[in-house]
């Protein structure tokens, strides 16, 4: 029997990947939107998933602890372009990636809390027209901003703010095989940050010629290294659980 499991398109998720699947992993890559929709709908048995978007399916799939796509400060590919300063966006045009499934709602949250207005209610389809845009992933980090006077990390926003590491995005897992699963899927993504720490400088080039073919750039190592820096895969009990909770507890958008 194979089980299908959802991983996120972008480089961020390499480190979380690098080791070979068990045979009866079927991986599906796909930005975390689609993810999101499909996992909605019970089409994996494993998907990593947008954190903010868990309660849709908490009532299907179970989050598996610990491992994560986060971040403590600073994320560099979740980012708000703005010709104006971030505080004077209410009633601005926005536009927002249709990849993203908890940075949207992590920005507006953070706009609502710290400035008093509706992030969603300035949302435009076009990046021409929008006086601010929202995007993720590798877009994010090869976009060339030079349009928009400011750029606001979202990783940065948020420890400013919330002083909590954030997490982007969970390992779910479906309730009727979560017991059997939970380790094996702990051995493997184990096993593959092992990897991508033994053989780093290999897998941060395979992920530049990566981001490079899709997005036409010529993105500097050095930027890469400091990007997997910023990135985190794995917190221990009580972070996990404080990070994780905060958004029941307090950032419902």
């Amino acid at each position: 029997m194979a089980f299908k499991f959802g991983r996120v398109s972008y480089i961020n998720s390499i480190p979380l990947f690098c080791a070979e699947p068990p045979p009866d992993f079927e991986i599906v890559c796909a930005y975390p939107a689609l993810l999101n929709e499909a996992t909605a709908r019970g089409e994996f048995d494993v998907c990593l998933i947008s954190r903010w978007e868990y309660l849709k399916v908490s009532d299907k799939y179970s989050v598996l602890p610990n491992y994560c796509i986060g971040g403590d400060g600073e994320i560099m590919s979740v980012k708000l372009f703005s010709k104006t300063d971030i505080s004077n966006l209410g009633g601005k045009k926005v536009f927002i990636t249709e990849q993203t499934g908890t940075s949207s709602r992590a920005f507006a949250y953070l706009c609502k809390r710290k400035y008093g207005f509706n992030l969603f209610d300035g949302r435009c389809a076009s990046i021409r027209e929008a006086d601010a845009a929202i995007l993720i992933g590798n877009q994010a980090l090869a976009f060339d901003g030079s349009d928009f006077a400011h750029a606001y990390d979202l990783g940065s926003m948020w420890k400013e703010e919330i002083s909590l590491p954030m997490i982007y995005a969970v390992f779910v897992v479906r309730n009727e095989i979560f017991g059997s699963m939970a380790p094996l899927l702990r051995a493997y993504l184990s096993k593959s940050l092992s990897e991508f720490a033994r053989y780093r400088q290999e897998w941060i080039l395979r992920a530049k010629k990566s981001l490079d073919k899709e997005q036409s750039v010529d993105f500097p190592v050095g930027e890469l290294e400091r990007y997997y820096n910023c990135l985190k895969f794995e917190f221990d009990d009580a972070t996990f659980k404080k990070s994780f909770s905060f958004v029941e507890e307090n950032g419902r958008i």
